[in-house]
């Protein structure tokens, strides 16, 4: 009885929680809700625009803005989690002074509305894409889910992390900040793994996110299904970096309480 109480609790401040962040994110700020939609696009725009002046068609099917898609969609999800935990307890600090509220509540209830956030985001790129006349055909939709799972596991684990080096370490941020940049052009955002020399595939292969935008597009095209991705090493991986950061986060929660 003790522990369905205190899951009642914890539901109940998560749910409180996220409908905070949510609000704050988007009712009181409408450029909150327009930035939701408008930094996935652009991305897109920008890439299209790329290929365009440099006359390249799309690896995988026949429109370039559909392939950058699927390939921002998953570094977008990880990128937006990893940074919204990071700045979770800076911006809610007043909220641990109560005793039901813990710092691992807030990093749910944040991760949950980047996970809808994007998920929305990506419904209506489909939709409107759709209504232009593109065809899309889903190739396996469970497989999809599979993958943004396991972007959400590992960017979860990622960002804890980085939150327990924060509490040390004010600066970590902007540390962080540069050396994650390059994954923006690692991660398979505007190429297929087969497109890498055998040199570079060695080394950009242990890359969890450019294994999981080749996983992720195996299951939304028809008319491609990679061989290269690794499916043990990626979930592997995912779950070590979670577990790794469940365990910063419960070292570091008393520290982040009093900070």
């Amino acid at each position: 009885m003790e522990l369905l109480h205190a899951l009642s609790v914890q539901g109940r401040v998560i749910s409180a929680l996220t409908l905070r962040e949510t609000r704050s994110r988007f009712g009181n700020r409408k450029l909150g809700f327009f930035w939701a939609f408008f930094e996935p696009l652009a991305h897109v725009a920008v890439f299209v625009a790329i290929f365009s002046t440099m006359s390249r068609t799309s690896p995988i099917g026949d429109n370039i803005g559909l392939f950058i898609l699927t390939g921002i969609i998953p570094f977008q999800l990880f990128s937006n989690i990893v940074n919204n935990i990071m700045n979770g307890l800076s911006v809610n600090k007043a909220l641990l002074g109560y005793p039901q509220v813990m710092p691992f509540d807030i990093v749910i209830s944040r991760v949950l509305i980047e996970f809808v956030s994007i998920s929305v985001v990506f419904i209506f790129c489909l939709a409107i894409a759709s209504y232009i006349g593109i065809s899309i055909k889903v190739d396996n939709f469970l497989q999809m889910m599979a993958v943004i799972a396991l972007v959400v596991i590992i960017a979860t684990g990622v960002g804890m992390i980085n939150l327990a080096i924060l509490l040390s370490m004010p600066s970590y941020a902007n540390i962080y900040s540069a050396l994650s940049r390059p994954l923006y052009f690692m991660s398979g955002i505007f190429f297929t793994m087969d497109f890498l020399s055998p040199e570079i595939y060695t080394y950009l292969a242990y890359n969890p996110l450019l294994n999981m935008v080749e996983w992720f597009r195996s299951g939304f095209y028809t008319s491609f299904n990679s061989p290269l991705y690794d499916v043990e090493y990626t979930v592997a991986a995912s779950l070590l970096i979670f577990i790794i950061g469940m365990l910063a986060e419960r070292a570091t929660s008393k520290k982040a309480r009093q900070t």
